[in-house]
């Protein structure tokens, strides 16, 4: 009997349905947010001592968790500001360049 050798099973290529598709990535991202919630949930949990906060003209008390819980959220979207920023600053030199080199070349005949 012939046995095949591992460099022609290799060599062959991934069976139909083995390689990774839009569904696998949406059902790997939808376990990562579970995960990622029941952590959230067991640190909150565990945190409900009651802070006193004073930022601007707001002050209360709230749960040390969720206080900083809000902080993280607050830090996500000034990161999420400043890079789509920087994004649509980048975008518009390439555009630039872009009409720059377009209105400088010869046309094409």
């Amino acid at each position: 009997m012939d046995s095949p050798s591992s460099s022609d099973a290799a060599s062959s290529g991934p069976y139909p349905g083995e390689q990774g598709s839009r569904l696998s990535g949406a059902w790997t991202a939808l376990v990562v947010g579970v995960v990622t919630l029941l952590v959230i949930l067991v640190f909150i949990l565990q945190n409900l001592q009651s802070v006193e906060l004073h930022f601007l003209a707001f002050h209360g008390q709230l749960p040390l968790a969720i206080a900083l819980l809000f902080a993280a959220i607050l830090g996500a979207i000034i990161v999420l500001a400043f890079g789509g920023g920087r994004i649509l600053q980048l975008r518009l030199v390439a555009r630039r360049a872009r009409r720059q080199s377009a209105g400088s070349s010869p046309p094409v005949q």
